[in-house]
């Protein structure tokens, strides 16, 4: 069965790797939110929400790439590096 048809492979990889790409979203949206809100705070520092939700954009990423990376052992496909 050609990989891009397995559900097990898309449960545990390809759901992890769209997870991922929406933490790279939400860290782009934080990143130009953290330079507005510098500006509007005249080189001080951003408000707290700000500082929340650049934390939780990359937790989003983070959670993404190590759904990937559990997938990816679960699906045993990397059997040739592990012992």
């Amino acid at each position: 069965m050609p990989i891009h048809v397995n559900p097990a492979f898309n449960l545990n990889v390809t759901e992890g790797f769209i997870v991922c790409l929406v933490g790279q979203l939400l860290a782009l949206a934080a990143s130009v939110w953290w330079l507005r809100a510098k500006e509007r705070a005249h080189g001080g520092r951003p408000s707290v929400t700000c500082r929340v939700f650049c934390v939780a954009a990359l937790g989003v990423f983070f959670i993404g790439t190590l759904w990937q990376l559990v997938g990816y052992l679960r699906l045993e496909y990397t059997v040739w590096w592990t012992w």
